[in-house]
Order: structure tokens, then sequence, then C-alpha cells
């Protein structure tokens, strides 16, 4: 059993870099990639056929490309993005967390992002609402009093999805609300790759009094099928590894610039 969750958890990691290598150089050759990652070509074809029906890149003859125009399509697992730009994530949920008043009503939205904001919540006697059952037992575990609503679970994002969850966040009402995103982009502003789990958040998106978006500088420039969020509509917590044009935005809070 420990040696079947060590092989799906090297799988993830091969991908998770793949993805990473194809995203950056916008094509890849399958001898570059058994370079960079000391892979058979087998297995290496084996991914990128995966892959290309995850739709996470387009195999081409000899390699892959990236997905044109940044648009995600699906979702990765949560252990292939809980590791991604670790640090950025985590002074992100640092500072965020330290936003939250022990009088609020807090809406956290599922996410690796929102979840690291856990352990910095230990002092707080807030009330939480959330829809990542990640989230929650972590919340529950340190005596926090947790919302979560009904509906279905999506196992990629751990998060509860459904008309019965939006219908339970309808009427709650939120002083704060922090949520994840797959892309950002001026004109298609928030967006996530599965219409379900957009849903939700759209639903509680329009909840809150203040309205944050954590955000490694990866989202930037992204677009995904489902947009819940306008981008002037959200203050994004992020930091300085971001285009000048979102630095100069508004709405953008650079954690390493306070």
């Amino acid at each position: 059993m420990i040696e079947k969750k060590v092989t799906k958890m090297l799988n993830e990691e091969r991908k998770r870099k793949i993805l990473e290598l194809t995203n950056l150089k916008g094509s890849i050759s399958i001898n570059d990639l058994m370079k960079e990652l000391g892979a058979s070509e087998s297995t290496v074809r084996r991914d990128l056929i995966d892959m290309d029906s995850e739709g996470l890149i387009k195999k081409v003859h000899g390699g892959a490309v990236a997905l044109k125009e940044g648009i995600m399509t699906r979702d990765l697992m949560v252990a292939q993005r809980q590791d991604e730009n670790k640090s950025e994530k985590e002074a992100i949920a640092r500072y965020s967390a330290e936003l939250i008043k022990d009088d609020d009503i807090v809406y956290l939205d599922a996410g690796t992002t929102t979840y690291m904001m856990i352990p910095y919540l230990k002092n707080t006697r807030a009330t939480f609402v959330t829809n990542g059952v990640s989230h929650a037992m972590g919340l529950s575990m340190q005596g926090h009093h947790v919302y979560v609503p009904g509906g279905i679970l999506k196992k990629e994002t751990e998060a509860i999805i459904g008309q019965k969850a939006a219908e339970f966040i309808s009427e709650m009402n939120f002083t704060l609300g922090f949520f994840g995103t797959n892309g950002i982009s001026f004109d298609e502003g928030f967006s996530t790759p599965d219409i379900e789990e957009g849903m939700i958040k759209q639903k509680a998106f329009e909840k809150p009094r203040e309205r944050y978006i954590l955000s490694d500088s990866s989202k930037f420039d992204k677009i995904c099928s489902f947009s819940f969020g306008n981008y002037k509509d959200g203050i994004i917590i992020t930091t300085s590894n971001i285009k000048e044009k979102y630095r100069n935005s508004r709405n953008t809070l650079l954690v390493d610039k306070l």
C-alpha cells in the first residue's frame, strides 16, 4: 500500500514538472523531457497521453505544446498543486489570516492557498463557512466553529459542489471572503476550469462585504472555462513576481512589499 502511494506521488510530481516545462517553453520535445525528468521514453509518452486527455497540454508528434492563451479546461489534483510556488502561497496565506477579526463571519473557499491560512488562524474566534473538506477538518481540529454545505464532493479539489451547496451559501452573509482562482485577467476576471465549482465560487463571491483573491504569480494572464467574478470586484493578495500591469493595479496587494 505504501509503495503504491509513493508511486502515485512520483507520477503526479513528474506530470507537474512536465506541465511547468511545457508552459514555460510553449513547446517541448520528448527527448528534452526525458533529460529533464530522468525518465524513459515510454514513461514520458504515457504521461503526455494522460495529460492530453486531461486537458492539461496538447500532445503532438515528438512532444507537447502548451494550451493556447493559457486557457485551462480541467483542474489538477490537490496533490499536484500543493507544492507549486509554496513560498509565495505561504506569504499570501500568512498575510490573509491577519485580516480576520474575532467577530468576522468568514467564507473560506476550497484551494491550496486558502488551506495554508489555517495554521495562522489558531488565535481567532471568528466563525467559518467553507466548501473545502480538508479546510473544514483543519479548522475544526483547531476548535473553530465551522459550517459546511451539503452537496457533491469533487475529488480533484476536495470541494463540495452542487445545487444544495449553492442554496446553502445563497442564504449566508459574510464579512470576509477568501477565494482561490485558477486564472486572472483584466478582461475575464477570476476564473476556474470546472463549471459546477465555478457556480459555487460565483454564488459565494456575491456574499462577502470584502472579497479577497489569494493568488500566486502563476495564475496571472490565464483564462479558464468559467469566470466567477469581475477583476475590479476583488482585492488580489499576491507577490511582486507578476507583470507590471498587474502590480500597478489599484486592487492588488503585494505581500512582499508591505
